[in-house]
């Protein structure tokens, strides 16, 4: 039997092995997975997995059974554009997808991507959602091309500026005249709980279906609460498979409204 390394693990192992991958964001083809053959701008530091078609695999099979053509969904927290290549090929021309991504330089991979793919019905919004009042310009730590409110203070860490605004607000100034939003997928890298304050009328109205990434140190029972008091079932379904424990970090969750079987239409 062969010993084991105390303390190592595939995830701590990934940061290393990251530094010898390169950091050159361009173009690349999709090699593998149900997005196989779609291109996208990014680099291998940044996103291997998006790269090689391994990443999401389940979520990309929920859209799959949840997300119909002509639909309008929002891809909040979108990163360099992976989820939204998938929403866009099932809502088709007739449909339209909101990528919300607050880094500029990584909204700006994602445009590209958009390009790339002749995704017309995707739109491209360089801010990120939260609960200001409108509009506000906030400070956070970046990581991987990605905003990441999880992380630890660090002086060797370099911060940016993005703007966050209030769906609510943002929402008619954007949506061209068409209110419905049928689905939402959020995942923002501990800031869940601000987006959602920040789309509570909007939840309250129209009760889209909702996929939530749930990230370290976001408390699950004000997640909860939140959602009951908008019209949602508090219980859910796990996106990735996993065992008796309920809301692991880094796992998606699909909610839908009072009204809706149970099931979560999967």
């Amino acid at each position: 039997m062969g010993h084991e390394v105390q303390g190592s693990s595939p995830l701590s192992l990934k940061p290393l092995a990251r530094r010898f991958l390169s950091a050159r964001v361009k173009p690349h083809r999709i090699l593998a997975g149900p997005l196989r053959g779609a291109r996208i701008v990014t680099s291998w530091h940044d996103y291997p997995g998006s790269i090689m078609g391994r990443t999401e695999r389940d979520l990309l099979d929920w859209f799959q059974q949840n997300v119909k053509p002509g639909e309008t969904w929002l891809d909040v927290g979108a990163h360099y554009g992976y989820t939204a290549i998938g929403l866009s090929r099932l809502v088709g021309p007739s449909g339209r997808v909101f990528a919300f991504e607050p880094v500029v330089s990584t909204a700006g991979c994602v445009a590209q991507t958009r390009i790339l793919n002749g995704l017309t019905q995707a739109t491209v919004v360089p801010c990120g959602l939260g609960d200001p009042e409108s509009l506000a310009c906030f400070k956070l730590p970046l990581e991987r091309g990605m905003a990441d409110q999880t992380l630890i203070a660090d002086a060797e860490r370099w911060w940016e500026s993005i703007q966050i605004a209030r769906l609510d607000w943002l929402w008619p100034r954007l949506n061209g005249g068409i209110d419905a939003i049928d689905g939402v997928k959020i995942d923002v890298q501990g800031m869940e709980i601000d987006a959602l304050r920040g789309m509570e009328d909007l939840l309250r109205r129209q009760h889209p279906k909702l996929v939530i990434e749930l990230h370290d140190g976001v408390d699950r029972t004000t997640v909860l609460d939140l959602l009951a008091r908008t019209g949602y079932q508090t219980r859910c379904c796990a996106i990735e498979p996993q065992g008796d424990a309920r809301f692991k970090d880094n796992h998606s969750y699909a909610f839908v409204a009072n009204e809706v079987n149970p099931s979560c239409a999967r």
